[in-house]
């Protein structure tokens, strides 16, 4: 009984897995971020509500809260990524915002 729950376990593990590497907002958006913007830290980055599209052309708003180096201001922002041909690509940013 107990190899049935490793093999739960490990097939579990691989499909976390397997999804973040591809959601472009876990890493995608992280590296394309800090090479736009390399002072700025990333206080959280993830995918927005109901942010998927069922297109094969899907499309993934990617939310990025971030503090600048010289204030103490946070601000986020919402990139959108799209999928073609299996691969995320950025498209564009669709908006920034202060937060109070």
């Amino acid at each position: 009984m107990l190899k049935y729950y490793i093999a739960l376990f490990l097939i579990v593990g691989i499909a976390l897995y397997y999804v973040f590497i591809t959601d472009p907002c876990s890493q995608q958006l992280r590296l394309d971020f800090s090479s736009r913007y390399p002072d700025y830290e990333i206080l959280y980055s993830g995918a927005g509500e109901g942010s998927r599209a069922s297109a094969p052309s899907s499309s993934v708003q990617c939310h990025v809260t971030y503090e600048k180096p010289d204030s103490d201001q946070i601000y986020e922002d919402i990139w959108l990524y799209q999928n073609f041909e299996s691969e995320w690509t950025f498209s564009s940013i669709l908006s920034t915002e202060q937060i109070p």
